[in-house]
């Protein structure tokens, strides 16, 4: 999810094309596809005469995934993933992108991804900016 000025601009929630042999895979693939977004959001920007030298904040709670990005050594381990997947690690690595960690209790994004209790939903919702809409349930004729 990114935003400007703690609104909500984009988000993306999406299955996984391919089957992930970890969660540092998972995140990873996850962290590229942000990585993506975040280079369309930041044209978009220049192209609105808003361009940023801002680095960009990636918050991922898999510290395996985000050390991954850091490294450019070859991993026997992550050998089938596909080379476009590395986009994340060549931005970080060019600056673009920072990664940093955050604990999974207060990773906001999961409330697009997993189920939460109501308490954390509520918190995640709050920190999104988004209130509570009341249920008004019209009669027939009322617009």
């Amino acid at each position: 999810m990114f935003s400007i000025l703690d609104q909500p601009i984009s988000w993306y929630s999406k299955r996984q094309p391919t089957v992930s042999l970890s969660t540092t895979e998972a995140e990873y693939r996850a962290g590229t596809m942000a990585a993506q977004e975040s280079t369309w959001l930041k044209q978009l920007m220049k192209d609105l005469h808003h361009p940023s030298k801002d680095i960009v904040p990636l918050y991922c709670d898999n510290l395996s995934a985000i050390r991954l990005t850091k490294n450019p050594v070859f991993h026997a381990w992550m050998k089938h993933v596909e080379v476009h997947h590395h986009f994340l690690r060549e931005n970080v690595l060019q600056g673009e992108i920072e990664m940093k960690q955050i604990k999974t209790k207060e990773q906001v994004a999961d409330i697009f991804t997993k189920s939460l209790d109501n308490m954390k939903f509520i918190r995640f919702r709050e920190a999104l900016g988004m209130i509570e809409r009341e249920n008004k349930v019209g009669t027939e004729g009322e617009c």
